[in-house]
């Protein structure tokens, strides 16, 4: 591949680019993969445990919770605050899979919510969901489709147990999203093993990391607009899922929304393997 191949190519996906939309539930932060990226995305964060609401532009952080309903909710905030929820946490659970008094509820507080539909209507929809919601992820997902199917990545961070009282596991969450046209390209799971068992033996997963994306390949669709695809492009390239992205953009070759030149560069491997400035 030319220099002046993929300069003009990248070009083209700077011209084509508009500043990505992440809603952050959970206060998760982003993964140092994104720093490439910095100055190209705004950062939405809810975190009922933020001490106040903070607006610097590219980044807000909303001291709020984020429910099915809205409203003034009760948060059950723990001793290890990271598993603090509006969900209970399910005590027979917990104490059999390890790490037991990191869910002891300390203090219940009362705490303002939104909904996703709120939030996409106040800062105009998000293309990508980052939810950390310590069992609600299945709830939130389905209580509002039409704000889900607005974004290209969903990123979720839930339960292969119910570690909350009402909580739904991967099992459930997996074909909702499935069914709204995401794959899910990647996985990771954890366990929490009690200290006495040390690191030398396997533990049960109980809490998982999945990745989805808008998949119009496997959906049989041709829902996901050029804006959206070409932050899906980007994304692909930066999360290190460059397969994808290749045949996201042999996809958009075949529906003739790429322009001759960035097609040709984009369905070769090597592209995708050099560095993008944008």
């Amino acid at each position: 591949m030319s220099d002046a191949e993929a300069s003009d190519t990248l070009a083209w996906l700077s011209s084509k680019l508009t500043p990505i939309r992440v809603l952050d539930v959970g206060a998760r932060g982003l993964p140092a993969s994104w720093d490439p990226l910095s100055g190209l995305v705004r950062n939405v964060v809810c975190d009922p445990l933020a001490d106040a609401t903070t607006d610097s532009g590219d980044h807000v952080v909303n001291a709020v919770a984020v429910s099915v309903h809205g409203g003034p909710e009760e948060l059950n905030v723990t001793r290890n605050p990271a598993r603090s929820s509006l969900l209970e946490p399910h005590r027979a659970v917990v104490a059999r899979y390890g790490s037991a008094a990191d869910f002891d509820v300390c203090e219940r507080r009362a705490v303002p919510s939104l909904t996703l539909r709120q939030l996409a209507r106040e800062y105009d929809s998000f293309d990508v969901l980052r939810l950390t919601t310590q069992g609600l992820e299945y709830s939130l997902l389905s209580s509002d489709l039409d704000a889900v199917r607005d974004a290209v990545c969903i990123d979720v961070a839930g339960g292969l147990v119910d570690n909350y009282v009402g909580q739904y596991p991967l099992a459930v969450v997996a074909p909702l999203l499935r069914g709204l046209g995401y794959s899910l390209i990647d996985l990771s799971t954890q366990s929490r093993p009690a200290a006495a068992w040390g690191s030398t033996v396997r533990h049960q997963p109980v809490e998982y990391r999945g990745l989805w994306v808008k998949d119009d390949l496997v959906c049989g669709t041709e829902t996901t607009r050029l804006e959206q695809a070409v932050k899906l492009l980007v994304l692909s390239k930066f999360l290190d899922h460059h397969a994808f992205g290749h045949e996201l953009a042999s996809a958009l070759r075949q529906r003739a929304l790429l322009p001759p030149g960035p097609a040709r560069a984009l369905a070769k491997a090597g592209f995708w393997a050099l560095p993008w400035s944008l």
